[in-house]
C-alpha cells in the first residue's frame, strides 16, 4: 500500500560494513585492538598528485604522476586512558621520524561484517611508515567534552 506521498518503500538486505565491527591496531603503540580509547573518527586520505601535460599542435593530454601521499585523522574523546597509550610513548616511534622506514611503522584498520543471509564482508587496510604530524585538542561547552585530534601523514596505504 502506497504511504501519504504515494510511494511504496521495499527494503533490501543489509549489505554495509558498520563501524561497531571495526578495530584499529597500532604496531609499536598500544599493540592490541583500541577498543575502549573513545575513538570517535578516523579518516584515510591517500593521493597520488597528477600533472596534466599537453603539448603544441595536438589535442592528446598526458598524465604524469607525483609522489604519493598519504595522510589519517584520528578523533577521540579524552578519557581514562591516553592517546599516547594507543599510538606509543610521545617522542618515540610514530612521534618522531627518527629511524623511520616505509616498511614498518604500520597502522592497521579491519572489520568483518555478517550479514543476513548476505555473506560476510571483510576488509583490512594497512598504512606503512606513520608518523606523527599534528596533535590538537578541542574543548565543548555544550557537550562537556574534550577531544583529542591527531593527524598522522604515511608513506604507503595497502587494503585488501
Amino acid at each position: 500500500m502506497a504511504d501519504i506521498y504515494g510511494k511504496n518503500t521495499e527494503f533490501g538486505k543489509t549489505s554495509i560494513l558498520t563501524a561497531d565491527v571495526m578495530s584499529i591496531i597500532v604496531e609499536g603503540g598500544l599493540g592490541k585492538d583500541a577498543t575502549g580509547f573513545l575513538i570517535q573518527n578516523v579518516t584515510v586520505q591517500y593521493n597520488q598528485p597528477l600533472n596534466r601535460i599537453y603539448e603544441i599542435g595536438s589535442n592528446k593530454v598526458y598524465f604524469a604522476p607525483g609522489r604519493s601521499i598519504g595522510s589519517m585523522q584520528l578523533g577521540r574523546i579524552i578519557g581514562q586512558n591516553t592517546i599516547s597509550k594507543v599510538l606509543g610513548p610521545t617522542g618515540t616511534k610514530l612521534w618522531t621520524t627518527q629511524d623511520i622506514t616505509a616498511g614498518d611503522r604500520h597502522i592497521t584498520l579491519k572489520g568483518t561484517s555478517t550479514f543476513g543471509g548476505g555473506g560476510a564482508v571483510t576488509v583490512e587496510y594497512k598504512i606503512s611508515g606513520a608518523v606523527v604530524e599534528s596533535y590538537g585538542f578541542a574543548a565543548d561547552a555544550n557537550g562537556l567534552l574534550v577531544q583529542e585530534n591527531v593527524t598522522i601523514q604515511f608513506a604507503s596505504l595497502n587494503f585488501k
